[in-house]
C-alpha cells in the first residue's frame, strides 16, 4: 500500500512542479583507486612447497638451534608493510567516514524539508509520526496546495478535496490508476485540472518545457547513481562469499584419515606393547632402541603427513586468492566507468554516499590480502612443527 501511495505521489507531484537541485557538497574521493590490490594480493607469500621451507621460514635457516618458531613473524614483515602503505592512503578517508555519513544524513534531511510537498505535510519529523492513512490525506493535501500555489488561483479555491477524491479513487481503483498513467500530459492536466475545480490554471504548455528536460536529466542521472551503487553493494556481498566454503574445505583437509591423531593414536598403542625391561619412579622403562625407532616412525610419518596437507592446501590457497583477484578487478572495472560528475542535488547526495561505500570496500579489499597472509602462516606454522619435530628426533643419539 505505501508503495502505490508513494508512487501515486510522484506522479500527480510530477505533474506540478519540479524542484530545481543547487549544487551540492562535494566529498573528497580522490584516495579511490590509488591503491594496487591486485599488487597487494600478489605480495601475500604463498603456501611453502615443502615442510623444509615451512621449517626455514619459522625457524630459520638452522632449524634444529631453534625452539621457537620466531623467525616466521620477521618473514612477513615486508608484507605488512605494504599493507600498513596501503591503509595509509585511505586513513583519512576512513577516519572521516563516520562524520561524513552524519553529514551527508543531514544533507538528506535538508533538501527533504526544502521539498514544498514535505514541508505543506508538516516536515519529515512530523510525517514519521503519521499513519498510513495520515499520510495518504497529509500527502492529497499538499500536493493540491502547491499545484494551486503554482497555478495562481486563490487561496480559498476548491483543490484539497478535489485532490484527496482523486487520489482516493487511484488509490481504490488500479483500472483508473492505470488508464491515468496511459494519458498524454495534457490529458493527465485536464483530468487533474477537473478535479481541482481550478477555473484558473493555465493553459498547459506545448512541448517539453525546460523544468520537464531537467526532470529527465536529473531522473537519468539519478538512476545511473542509483544503478552504480548497486552494482558496488553486489561487489562488497561477492566479496565474502566463498570464505565459508573455504574455511569448510581447510577443515576437511586437516580431518582427512591419516592425519596427526590418527598417527599418534596408532603409534601410541605401538608404543604401549613394548616389552619392560624395567622400572624406575616414573614408571615401567622400555626398550629404548625400540622406543626410538618408533618415535622416529611418527615423526616421519608426521612430516609426510605435514607435506600432503601443504599441497591441499596450497591448491585451496590458489583456488582463494584467485576469487579475491576477480572481486579486486571488478571493482576496478566499476571504479572507472562510475562516481563521474552529476548535476542534480538527489544524484549528487547518492554519489556521495556511493563514494562512502566505495571507501569500505577498498578497506575489506586489504583485509581479503591480510585474511589470505593469516591462512599462508597458519599453514607454514603447522608444517615447520612437523619439520621441527622431524630434525631434533633424527638428530638425537
Amino acid at each position: 500500500m505505501k508503495r502505490r501511495l508513494m508512487k501515486l505521489t510522484l506522479v500527480l507531484f510530477a505533474l506540478a512542479a519540479f524542484a530545481a537541485a543547487g549544487p551540492a557538497e562535494q566529498q573528497s574521493r580522490a584516495v579511490l583507486g590509488k591503491i594496487d590490490h591486485q599488487a597487494l594480493l600478489e605480495a601475500v607469500p604463498g603456501i611453502p612447497a615443502t615442510t623444509a621451507e615451512a621449517g626455514k621460514r619459522a625457524y630459520g635457516p638452522d632449524i634444529k638451534t631453534q625452539e621457537e618458531p620466531k623467525a616466521l613473524d620477521s618473514f612477513y614483515i615486508p608484507f605488512q608493510k605494504q599493507v600498513a602503505a596501503a591503509r595509509d592512503v585511505i586513513k583519512e578517508a576512513v577516519a572521516n567516514r563516520e562524520r561524513n555519513r552524519d553529514e551527508l544524513g543531514q544533507r538528506t534531511t535538508a533538501q527533504a524539508e526544502a521539498s514544498p510537498i514535505v514541508s505543506r505535510m508538516g516536515g519529515i519529523e512530523k510525517i514519521s509520526e503519521m499513519s498510513e492513512e495520515e499520510q495518504k490525506q497529509a500527502a492529497a493535501q499538499a500536493v493540491g496546495s502547491y499545484q494551486q500555489s503554482l497555478s495562481g488561483a486563490p487561496a480559498n479555491a476548491p483543490s484539497g478535496g478535489g485532490m484527496q477524491a482523486m487520489m482516493e479513487r487511484m488509490m481504490n481503483d488500479p483500472a483508473y490508476q492505470e488508464r491515468f498513467e496511459k494519458m498524454s500530459k495534457k490529458e493527465q492536466e485536464a483530468e487533474l485540472q477537473k478535479y481541482m475545480g481550478n477555473a484558473h490554471a493555465p493553459a498547459p504548455p506545448t512541448g517539453e518545457t525546460a523544468a520537464e528536460r531537467q526532470a529527465k536529466q536529473a531522473t537519468k542521472e539519478t538512476a545511473t547513481v542509483m544503478a552504480g551503487q548497486n552494482e558496488l553493494g553486489n561487489i562488497m556481498l561477492r566479496m565474502r562469499a566463498g570464505d565459508a566454503e573455504f574455511a569448510n574445505k581447510d577443515k576437511a583437509i586437516l580431518a582427512a584419515p591419516g592425519g596427526h591423531d590418527q598417527i599418534a593414536k596408532e603409534i601410541g598403542a605401538r608404543i604401549e606393547k613394548l616389552p619392560v625391561i624395567g622400572h624406575s619412579e616414573a614408571g615401567d622403562i622400555v626398550d629404548p632402541i625400540k622406543l626410538q625407532a618408533l618415535e622416529r616412525e611418527r615423526a616421519t610419518r608426521d612430516r609426510t603427513r605435514a607435506a600432503w596437507e601443504l599441497q591441499q592446501r596450497a591448491t585451496l590457497y590458489a583456488q582463494r586468492k584467485a576469487q579475491y583477484k576477480d572481486v579486486a578487478a571488478n571493482y576496478t572495472a566499476w571504479l572507472k566507468k562510475n562516481l563521474g560528475p552529476v548535476s542534480n542535488q538527489t544524484a549528487q547526495l547518492l554519489d556521495d554516499g556511493t563514494v562512502e561505500m566505495a571507501v569500505d570496500c577498498e578497506e575489506q579489499l586489504i583485509g581479503l590480502s591480510e585474511d589470505l597472509a593469516k591462512y599462508t602462516a597458519e599453514a607454514t606454522r603447522d608444517a615447520a612443527q612437523q619439520e621441527w619435530s622431524y630434525q631434533k628426533k633424527m638428530n638425537e643419539h
